[in-house]
């Protein structure tokens, strides 16, 4: 974990930016090293640039394409696509690159957001992948008639080291997310079933895992599995009478409406489209439904770079009018609280009927109803495919086909990670490391199976 997050916000050296835009990489690790031998360096400007020298090998990892081959990618995922359709993205920033001396060099998912920003090219697209998910319209139209459903899940997690990064004979630190108590999942709700040595972390973690330390001579995967409820109350926030629906959810603290740095910052630029978002409005329950209509209006569901490879979450999604679902809910999240609106974060996988994806949601607090849901992405999707009223269902509710690992946005692991984690917001993937580093997650795998998927 980095340990001064506020850190991140302090600006890198002009020379070290300019080799980093540039892509002249080497050069860039070279001053970084420079500056960090130099005496007159501060201590926090040296955390700053440790963070970036960590992290830089991740960034050159995610853009491996030239400008022939990501065409050559595209048109494999996108029938007819051309290399005007690719300049016209790139002039909508719809495309993520980077210059690696001087060239282009773009994004291993590119395609895949040129698809999410192109809901019109569904039928061009080659070989989509078949998702064995629930139907949310039908789930949504069964909450609105029994008022409450749960569901149980059985899922097992593996991870495994990659061959190819496998050392023998070295230790082997490992967490892997698990279900943590939450508005929607009780904790006589859940078992862990976890290797005799193997730490659960606390049920107030913030990021609740199972963590495995193992000296392995042969490579072996680290296994959990676990059962638990989700239950969802359905609420129509402008329509019914007050009451809580989540009675057992604690109020909220003051941290949930302060900044959080590196990513829950209030900017000038952020509190200032947070009083344009708002206008004369000044009813809590209100603003935060405008705060949820600007970004699933403006800001576009976009595949993104690993997290730690971006500075201020939030300010990112307000600026490029683009974010994956975590990004989209950061943004939530900084604008609620700058509005005086408690709000928290939850993350971690959706459940199909066999296997798991990743995602991130957000919550928010109204004296009317005490602490309700919100999924900017879900919703931001549900508008663009003209779906009113799944739009307006995930402003409040939630579908249950999901496990919460994670309730708070960039904090340690317990027992905590002793090198810079992969992803230091949350944990979805899970984390490893050895005695000598973290590994990057292209060099693990976790695969997620669901055994057992029942209404209740």
């Amino acid at each position: 974990m980095f340990d001064h997050p506020e850190n991140l916000l302090i600006p890198l050296p002009e020379d070290v930016l300019r080799a980093k835009h540039a892509g002249e990489f080497e050069l860039c690790l070279r001053l970084i090293d420079r500056k960090l031998a130099s005496p007159r360096t501060s201590e926090m400007l040296k955390a700053r640039l440790e963070y970036e020298k960590q992290t830089l090998p991740r960034l050159i990892k995610r853009y491996p394409y030239d400008r022939e081959k990501a065409l050559e990618v595209a048109k494999k995922r996108i029938s007819g696509f051309t290399e005007e359709e690719l300049d016209e993205a790139e002039l909508e920033g719809q495309v993520d690159y980077i210059f690696v001396k001087g060239e282009k060099r773009y994004v291993t998912h590119f395609a895949g957001s040129l698809l999410k920003f192109h809901p019109e090219w569904k039928d061009r697209e080659l070989a989509p992948s078949k998702k064995d998910s629930p139907d949310l319209d039908e789930f949504i139209s069964g909450i609105k008639r029994e008022k409450e459903i749960a569901y149980r899940f059985s899922v097992t997690s593996s991870l495994k080291v990659e061959d190819a990064a496998f050392e023998s004979g070295e230790t082997y630190t490992v967490h892997i997310p698990v279900p943590a108590p939450s508005a929607q999942q009780a904790a006589g709700d859940i078992a862990i079933n976890a290797d005799a040595d193997g730490i659960i972390a606390p049920a107030d973690a913030c990021h609740r895992t199972v963590c495995y330390k193992r000296t392995l001579d042969e490579n072996a995967p680290f296994d959990v599995s676990f059962t638990y409820t989700s239950r969802l109350r359905y609420v129509r926030p402008f329509e019914d009478v007050p009451h809580v629906v989540y009675p057992d959810v604690p109020a909220p603290v003051n941290e949930d409406l302060e900044q959080q740095y590196p990513h829950i910052v209030f900017t000038p630029y952020l509190t200032n489209l947070a009083r344009q978002i708002a206008g004369n409005e000044t009813r809590p329950l209100y603003l935060a439904r405008r705060v949820y209509d600007y970004i699933t209006t403006h800001v576009r569901y976009s595949f993104m770079r690993s997290y730690s490879l971006i500075e201020n979450h939030s300010q990112y999604a307000a600026v490029n009018y683009k974010g994956d679902c975590g990004i989209q809910a950061v943004l939530f999240i900084t604008l609620c609280r700058i509005l005086g609106i408690p709000a928290r974060w939850q993350s971690g996988l959706t459940i199909g009927y066999g296997t798991t994806g990743n995602h991130d949601w957000a919550m928010f607090y109204t004296r009317e109803f005490g602490w309700l849901f919100a999924d900017a992405s879900f919703g931001g999707g549900a508008r663009r495919s003209g779906r009113q009223e799944r739009w307006n269902y995930y402003f409040g509710n939630l579908d249950p086909f999901r496990m919460v690992a994670n309730r708070a946005y960039y904090k340690d692991f317990d027992p905590p990670k002793h090198f810079l984690r992969y992803d230091p917001c949350d944990s979805q993937d899970g984390e490893v490391e050895t005695t000598k580093r973290g590994l990057d997650n292209l060099e693990y795998d976790k695969t997620d199976t669901v055994t057992e998927f029942i209404k209740l």
